[in-house]
């Protein structure tokens, strides 16, 4: 039984309270009747979430936030000398020990939140301490793979940022071209993954096959704007940065092959449609 995981189980027996589900290894877990949707017989499969309660297996058909090995921002629901139960998406509640909070979480505040087992106790247990840019092996990415990105904090270097729920990864300070805020959602691309196992990412594709996006989106501020827009390729890297979110290196790039595709003009200080 994967603790902590979403697993397909068998429903091994049936009662007024709830069923139970069984492993391939014949460990069980209990639903409650609150959870079941549809009648299924003995024998039918079920795809559950596997958590403790009461030092007991159970299941439930509800999507947490996270599961063990990933994170996700949690709201704290309950906080004690002990520690805070924080709400990830099920019935039962998750617990961060008063040790495990980087800083003391408050009732009502939203956290982003690691799921891993307690090795003491062996029980699902949250933690908001979590190493900065970690080093990887077997990374399921490749440069330049899209991916959904949640913001943890800024540094000296850049932003610390989450990858897929699952790895922590850095987008320098000189790849950030809008207004990013903690715990906000991206999308980013992974820009290099490191010899070191670090993984650099970028909010915009990397490489020049990927120049599409930043042609439409010159084309769509233009539009926006009546054909004309105050830029050119003598605009500084602020000027382009506030008004399309783009490096410079970029623009100059999507620019040339907007003109070399007579699409627009290049004046002194702007641009416009043809």
């Amino acid at each position: 039984m994967h603790i902590g995981k979403t697993q397909t189980l068998k429903i091994s027996e049936k009662n007024h309270s709830g069923w139970m589900l069984t492993d391939d290894s014949g460990e069980t877990a209990f639903m409650s009747k609150v959870f079941i949707r549809e009648e299924k017989e003995i024998g039918d499969e079920l795809e559950v979430f596997v958590y403790q309660d009461d030092n007991k297996l159970k299941a439930t058909t509800e999507t947490p936030l996270a599961e063990v090995g990933e994170f996700a921002v949690m709201t704290c629901v309950q906080s004690l000398p002990s520690g805070a139960f924080m709400d990830w998406g099920i019935i039962k509640d998750l617990f961060i020990p008063y040790k495990q909070q980087k800083t003391k979480i408050i009732e009502g505040k939203r956290y982003l939140v690691n799921l891993y087992i307690d090795e003491d106790l062996k029980l699902i247990t949250g933690t908001t301490k979590f190493k900065r840019n970690p080093q990887y092996q077997d990374l399921p990415f490749q440069n330049g793979d899209k991916v959904e990105l949640l913001m943890m904090n800024e540094s000296e270097l850049g932003w610390n940022v989450i990858i897929n729920k699952k790895y922590i990864g850095l987008i320098y300070a000189t790849d950030v071209y809008k207004k990013l805020y903690p715990l906000s959602e991206e999308e980013g691309y992974i820009k290099e993954i490191r010899e070191d196992g670090k993984i650099d990412v970028s909010l915009q594709p990397v490489g020049f096959e990927n120049i599409d996006e930043f042609r439409q989106r010159i084309l769509n501020k233009l539009e926006e704007n009546f054909g004309l827009l105050h830029l050119s390729d003598k605009s500084t890297p602020e000027e382009i940065k506030d008004e399309l979110q783009m490096s410079k290196k970029n623009f100059k790039k999507a620019l040339g092959g907007l003109y070399k595709d007579k699409v627009v003009d290049i004046l002194e200080d702007k641009i416009r449609l043809v």
